[in-house]
């Protein structure tokens, strides 16, 4: 530990999920627990530069020995995604303050329904993975751009077959978008 709200991990693992989104799991430096988060949790990474950029937690909250977060190199960056990108590697320690959820997941409902777009679906992920863990009636509609645009698919996979994820390629013709406003208008009050 750096200072009470910061911890150090270590750059454990990192999958190239697209062209320009990269996952990178990180653990404890000396394999114990991390500090517990909740579904729709994040985390402020302290880069070099005096950067700090704050990134949602992907991972199944029920896992205390990792962190992992979806990194989309932006062209137009401000400086931390191409940070990250050019100067993170597997072994790197860094610097990361304990988790925080500003998004949290409502788990009473009895049906819920989360949409995401490109890199927005990290929260939904961890959210995903929480209700399949209650046991909840859930489902999880994701757009890109294209079928090589999907990232973390390997846990899209996993989760769809623990609930419904329906995905949507907006640069595919012939391919059904979804109508937000028909869409609404057909979910249950109580979703």
């Amino acid at each position: 530990m750096s200072d009470a709200g910061s911890i150090v991990v270590r750059v454990h693992a990192i999958i190239y999920q697209t062209e320009s989104i990269r996952s990178f799991e990180l653990r404890d430096p000396q394999n114990r627990d991390l500090p517990a988060f909740t579904a729709g949790s994040h985390i402020d990474l302290k880069l070099g530069n005096d950067l700090s950029r704050s990134y949602s937690l992907l991972n199944s909250p029920s896992e205390h020995n990792r962190y992992v977060i979806g990194v989309n190199r932006d062209p137009s960056s401000r400086g931390g995604s191409k940070w990250i990108h050019a100067n993170l590697s597997v072994g790197a320690l860094l610097t990361v303050s304990h988790p925080r959820n500003h998004f949290l997941l409502e788990e009473s409902a009895s049906h819920s329904i989360l949409i995401a777009g490109g890199i927005g679906v990290t929260p939904l992920l961890s959210m995903a993975w929480r209700l399949a863990a209650l046991g909840k009636s859930w489902e999880l509609h994701y757009r890109t751009r294209d079928r090589t645009s999907i990232a973390f698919a390997e846990e899209l996979a996993t989760l769809g077959a623990k609930g419904k994820v329906t995905l949507y390629h907006s640069a595919e013709s012939g391919r059904a978008r979804l109508n937000f406003v028909a869409f609404l208008k057909s979910i249950p009050d109580d979703s």
